[in-house]
């Protein structure tokens, strides 16, 4: 694994742990500074299960476990790949939900 593939994994991992902090404690009604930035109130008619369980935590935590094994087997193939993936698919699923639903 190469120096920026560390980085960009690191990056991945603070990302995913950093929202998936955040979305317990959305979750939970904690407010914090953490908590109210960036959020919307959901127009949009899909369950709020679906966004909360797999748009949130599933992503988060494949995201999160991907980047761990990518850091322990020094190695950026498939797991790196993927979690570098999961984070600009992450990306691009909040940038269509602010803009459009």
């Amino acid at each position: 694994m190469s120096k920026w593939q560390k980085h960009i994994t690191y990056f991945v991992l603070i990302f995913f742990t950093s929202h998936l902090i955040r979305d317990i404690f959305q979750d939970t009604g904690t407010k914090n500074l953490l908590s109210i930035i960036l959020t919307k109130q959901d127009l949009s008619q899909t369950p709020s299960w679906y966004w909360q369980i797999f748009n949130g935590y599933v992503i988060e935590i494949t995201g999160i476990v991907l980047a761990i094994y990518s850091l322990k087997t020094k190695s950026f193939k498939w797991s790196g790949v993927l979690s570098v993936f999961l984070v600009l698919a992450f990306i691009l699923i909040w940038l269509v939900y602010w803009f459009f639903l």
